[in-house]
């Protein structure tokens, strides 16, 4: 036995049809399916529940990992290899001011790494 919504749905999906004409089959068809699939699903999903099986699978949230810790060793080497074509190239600098800064980065990472650790 074919439910009341459906047939009534059928029924207008036919009548559509026959009215617009061929070139509107598809679009017409295709909603037709839609509406009955989301109509059976629905009364799927109320049969479940009633018999205590539960309603739709609920979709597992897949936890995304956390990669903030990268974030200053990787714009710092980013930073560091600018800078040394920048000193060097552009502004002239000796090797004393381009090690110094390369320490800098050094211990700024080593502080990162250090402050991260403790908050895991």
């Amino acid at each position: 036995m074919v439910a009341p919504d459906l047939h009534g749905e059928a029924t207008a999906a036919y009548e559509a049809r026959e009215e617009l004409g061929p070139e509107y089959e598809r679009a017409v068809l295709e909603s037709f399916v839609a509406s009955a699939t989301e109509s059976i699903d629905q009364r799927v999903d109320a049969r479940l529940a009633q018999q205590g099986i539960g309603g739709a699978p609920q979709k597992q949230q897949v936890q995304q990992p956390d990669n903030s810790h990268l974030a200053v060793p990787v714009f710092s080497l980013l930073f560091g290899v600018g800078g040394s074509i920048w000193l060097t190239a552009g502004a002239g600098a000796e090797s004393d001011t381009v090690s110094a800064m390369w320490l800098g980065i050094v211990l700024v990472n080593l502080v990162s790494a250090l402050l991260s650790r403790k908050a895991r």
